[in-house]
């Protein structure tokens, strides 16, 4: 009596929950996801201990304490006043600043962009994935909460032309009020300067305020804004949980979770976990509540299998 009209083998329509909009931005970390900063972080901060140590005849234990309190407490390994602020400057060199420069802060940065130039080098197949990223015509952007004025040096060396965008944080100099003073900031300000003279790059690039570090949502939704994209079209891929995972999973994009960058040598993890922090420091651990995490890469090129 009723004519029974049959359903189509495929499906004309989708649902729309059932279909994944196509990835137009990929949003990186840099240190311990694109490459290791601790390469050469390392190798120079030890040497220079040991160097000192033997000049000031004081342990290198206290030196490594002392040079800790001051990454702690402005957030940062490549402070540009990381020695001229230490209770060593300021116990030896309070009257003599320059010569404190001379002996100590000029050949620890020297020592420092060596080692950078020697071992700063991409992740195993990090340039080949950036490469595919732009046949593709999928925009990258890099986030970082590296000084800029590092973040530069670092994009030059390594990936300038590659990524469409960096983003990274403010050089802030202390206040004059600052209770912390280094004994001279002379170098500092020269050195600044000097690197983000030489190293103007082809990559746009763009300074956020402190306040943005992550896992702060500013400098994302800023990006998600400025490329005109939505979250949905968006992955993210970092090395940490706690500051790269709970800020994108907070915007609700997707992210990978780039395990490699966690795995240090031994004798890296001894310098960056136990000798540079500081007596009583909080020890760097995962969130509480982990953030959703699409997929765990155990080579940076896995981002391509959820484009």
């Amino acid at each position: 009596m009723y004519e029974r009209i049959s359903e189509p083998s495929s499906p004309l329509f989708k649902l729309a929950g059932r279909s994944q909009p196509r990835v137009k931005l990929v949003i990186t970390d840099v240190d311990g996801t694109l490459l290791s900063f601790w390469d050469y972080f390392v190798p120079a901060m030890r040497e220079f201990l040991k160097e000192v140590s033997a000049r000031l005849d004081t342990p290198v234990c206290e030196l490594a304490e002392d040079i800790g309190r001051i990454i702690e407490r402005r957030g940062t390994h490549e402070y540009p006043w990381l020695l001229e602020e230490t209770s060593f400057a300021w116990q030896h060199f309070a009257s003599k600043p320059e010569q404190f420069v001379e002996l100590y802060v000029k050949p620890f940065w020297d020592a420092l962009d060596t080692n950078r130039l020697k071992y700063l080098r991409p992740f195993p197949e990090v340039m080949d994935t950036l490469e595919e990223l732009k046949r593709k015509d999928i925009k990258i952007v890099a986030l970082s909460d590296a000084p800029e004025y590092m973040a530069r040096v670092r994009n030059k060396q390594v990936f300038d032309g590659l990524l469409d965008a960096v983003y990274a944080l403010e050089t802030v100099e202390p206040l004059p009020d600052d209770i912390w003073q280094p004994i001279t900031l002379g170098h500092g300000r020269k050195r600044i300067k000097q690197m983000r003279q030489e190293s103007q790059p082809k990559t746009a690039f763009h300074v956020l305020p402190r306040h943005f570090e992550k896992p702060a949502p500013n400098g994302l939704n800023r990006i998600l804004k400025e490329f005109g994209v939505f979250p949905q079209e968006t992955i993210f891929i970092g090395d940490s949980l706690a500051k790269d995972g709970l800020l994108a999973s907070s915007q609700g994009i997707r992210f990978i979770w780039a395990h490699y960058g966690i795995h240090l040598p031994a004798e890296y993890d001894e310098m960056i976990q136990f000798a540079l922090q500081p007596e009583g420091s909080a020890k760097t651990s995962a969130p509480e509540r982990p953030p959703l995490v699409q997929a765990i890469a155990a080579r940076y090129d896995e981002l391509l299998n959820h484009l």
